[in-house]
Order: structure tokens, then C-alpha cells, then sequence
């Protein structure tokens, strides 16, 4: 997974703020605080460029990250003064535990298959204090066909293909910026939910599944899918 990942992102990184320039990221600063509460010291996985961690920062939270891109990291440091790490969820090598983790933006769908989920889910409770938190933000969106949008001049464009048989969605991304055209691919494993809680039976741990960044239940027909793990 991480070869693959680095130089994709290692790409997208250069893009991935302007083209979520105007992105409203109320929404989910307000879903996090509700639900991590006082549990002040937190972890973002695949932490990317660093906007979660500079919202979580900003209301007073202590904020470390990791993520597999060195890129993606740089920009994060430009935004946040916090501990960052370049680190593969699939191999965590951290020196302190957190009171919560958060994992948002479907990170855990580029994963390969449920042996690496349940890895990843394993690695993070390790890293979890006892009664903290884990919230995990997955795409469920099984998409086909093809969408483009422009910010400032700039344009990407996003053909997606599902495949059904195999739970995976495949995105081709082409990014128009100025005169130059860049170009990545991502595989999405899309999760079936039923799956999910087989893996998440297995360990000392209390979760429910939730959607639209609210306490709404989650159903199959959500195009996003929020995990909310305590351990115990």
C-alpha cells in the first residue's frame, strides 16, 4: 500500500488544498469536538495536509500526526505547529498513547483488503489509552460515472468505476492547473459494513456505526460511514 499511496500523494499534495479552498470544514470541527469532548490528546491518521489537526489545535486540543506522504507533510507543517510523522498506519512505531485518534476522509479505504483493516484497527487501539476514542470517517459512496469541478481557474476532473463483485471503486483523477495536466489513480476499497463488525467483534471494544458526521444510524444507502470506537 505505501509505495503506491507516496507517489500518488506525493503528487495531489501540490492540489489537494486548492481544490478544497472553500470546502465547509465546520461541519466536521463540530462533529469531532462533540464527540472527543476532554479527551485532549489526540492522533490524526493520514493526517494529510494538516486541516483537521489545525482545527483540533485551534479549540485547544493537543494534536500530533502521521501520514505516509513526506509531501503532504510539509504542507501540514506550514499550518500547524504539532509532532508530525511520516508512518504507515499498517506499521505504528509511536513513543506515547493518545487519550483519541481520529482517521477522517476515507484513509482506511485505500486500504488492500480486511486483514490490513484489521491491522490498521489493531495498530490504533494499541496507541489508545483505555476509555479513549477512536473515530473512523470511511467512504461508501460505490460510484459510477464522472464528475468535474473548478476552484480559481482550476480545474479536476474525477471519472469513477465500481466494481461491484469486489467491493472496489476506482477513481482516475485529472488535475487542469494552469496549462498543465497531472494525472493519479485510486483504488477505494468500498467496506461492507457486515464485514466491518466481524473484525470489530474480535476486540474489547464498544462502537456504533453513524453517518452525515451526526448520531444518525448509518445505513448501506449512506454515502459516508462514521465508526465510532471506545476502548474498554
Amino acid at each position: 500500500m505505501t509505495e503506491i499511496l507516496y507517489k500518488d500523494y506525493y503528487k495531489y499534495a501540490n492540489f489537494y488544498d486548492i481544490f478544497n479552498k472553500y470546502r465547509d470544514y465546520n461541519i466536521e470541527g463540530k462533529y469531532l469536538l462533540d464527540m472527543l469532548q476532554n479527551r485532549k490528546r489526540v492522533l490524526d491518521v493520514g493526517c494529510g495536509t494538516g486541516t483537521h489537526l489545525d482545527i483540533l489545535n485551534n479549540l485547544g486540543y493537543i494534536v500530533h500526526g502521521i501520514d505516509i506522504s513526506s509531501k503532504m507533510l510539509m504542507v501540514a507543517k506550514t499550518k500547524v505547529k504539532c509532532p508530525l510523522y511520516k508512518m504507515d498506519v499498517l506499521d505504528m512505531k509511536l513513543e506515547e498513547k493518545y487519550d483519541a485518534i481520529i482517521c477522517m476522509k476515507s484513509v482506511l479505504n485505500h486500504l488492500n483488503n480486511y486483514d490490513e483493516f484489521k491491522i490498521a484497527i489493531n495498530n490504533m487501539l494499541y496507541y489508545t489509552k483505555k476509555n479513549g476514542m477512536i473515530i473512523i470517517d470511511f467512504d461508501n459512496s460505490r460510484l459510477t460515472g464522472s464528475f468535474e469541478d473548478k476552484v480559481d481557474g482550476n480545474r479536476r476532473q474525477i471519472e469513477f468505476r465500481y466494481d461491484k463483485e469486489n467491493e472496489i471503486d476506482y477513481r482516475k483523477i485529472s488535475f487542469y492547473i494552469g496549462a498543465k495536466k497531472f494525472e493519479m489513480e485510486h483504488r477505494y476499497l468500498i467496506y461492507n459494513p457486515k464485514k466491518i463488525e466481524e473484525i470489530l467483534n474480535q476486540f474489547n471494544i464498544k462502537y456504533v456505526m453513524l453517518t452525515n458526521y451526526s448520531k444518525q444510524r448509518f445505513n448501506s444507502k449512506d454515502k459516508r460511514l462514521q465508526i465510532i470506537i471506545k476502548k474498554l
